[in-house]
């Protein structure tokens, strides 16, 4: 009985393959949003927003896609197994950390996945699994740098894929001319030489609401929370008709966004008592956009865009 071959258990062998899908995947989805769109602006007036803004950094992030492709073929390979096991704790531990504070800073996204907007409560959980799961499977570990033959040539193998993949990768973000507005919508020069931008709502499902660089400080609490945003002005009949048709809508937040041309008056502002928060778009650029139109936010991110689209 003895004799019987004992039933293979997983261990970071096999394990390792996990986690090299999903080093690939995030850095494949950050080199895809590194080279066809401006990154989103981190929220303000949190704790962490310093940090978040060094983490935001466009150089940081290609450095960290170029890592992970990096250490993802060194998993590939098999190599220093034992320092690639610390290595992956580690790294997994650092996502948790950057997961949990963008949670408690009511973000909207962690960031790992490019576009792809992912609660960041989701990833840090996610993360933490992972590191369960690489205390469960791992194997009798021996750390030193002592590289066989076999390791060796694997090394340089690892390192020569590496290049090639990267050299592509790296033209592709480096290329990127970022559009300040190109998120906002179209932008053209007025004829009185201002930029004017077209603001095409329906753009931003999805994603992160994109007016916060231009709104002023009392608008950035619509960050936070189930919103809806009419962005209009006081001297459009159908924003007010709008208005007054949400005064109904209870369930829901109500903010409104006013086109400022630089000559209202502040302080004279028409008041709506059922309107939580209501904001100005700054007069830096001139800002074109069928009004009244309806924005549907969820925790900073565009859902739902047009009465006929949100559901109350």
């Amino acid at each position: 009985m003895n004799d019987l071959p004992q039933k293979q258990k997983i261990s970071f062998v096999q394990f390792r393959f996990v986690i090299v899908m999903i080093l690939l995947t995030a850095a494949g989805l950050k080199a895809y949003q590194l080279a066809t769109v401006p990154l989103p602006s981190v929220i303000q007036g949190s704790f962490f927003t310093p940090l978040f803004g060094l983490f935001n950094n466009r150089d940081l992030l290609m450095i960290t896609v170029i890592g992970e492709i990096l250490f993802g073929l060194i998993l590939i390979a098999n190599i220093q197994r034992s320092w690639s096991w610390l290595l992956s704790i580690f790294a997994f531990s650092i996502f948790a950390i950057v997961s949990f504070m963008k949670g408690l800073s009511g973000e909207g996204s962690c960031g790992c996945f490019g576009n792809i907007t992912v609660n960041p409560w989701i990833t840090m959980i996610f993360d933490m699994f992972i590191i369960v799961l690489l205390g469960i499977f791992r194997e009798r570990l021996t750390f030193d740098f002592k590289f066989s033959n076999h390791e060796k040539h694997r090394l340089i193998a690892v390192l020569f894929i590496w290049f090639i993949l990267i050299i592509p990768i790296l033209w592709a973000m480096l290329s990127f001319k970022e559009q300040v507005h190109a998120v906002l919508g179209t932008e053209f020069t007025g004829a009185d030489g201002r930029v004017t931008i077209m603001l095409e709502p329906e753009k931003w499902i999805g994603k992160e609401f994109p007016l916060w660089d231009y709104v002023d400080e009392k608008a950035k609490e619509v960050r936070q929370g189930d919103w809806l945003i009419v962005i209009g002005s006081k001297n459009c009949d159908e924003c007010r008709k709008l208005i007054g048709k949400l005064k109904t809508k209870d369930t829901i937040a109500l903010a409104l966004l006013e086109l400022d041309d630089g000559t209202a008056d502040t302080n004279k502002r028409e008041s709506y008592p059922h309107i939580s928060v209501q904001g100005r778009l700054r007069t830096e650029n001139n800002w074109v956009i069928l009004t009244p139109s309806l924005i549907q936010c969820r925790n900073g991110i565009c859902i739902a865009v047009g009465e006929e689209s949100i559901h109350f």
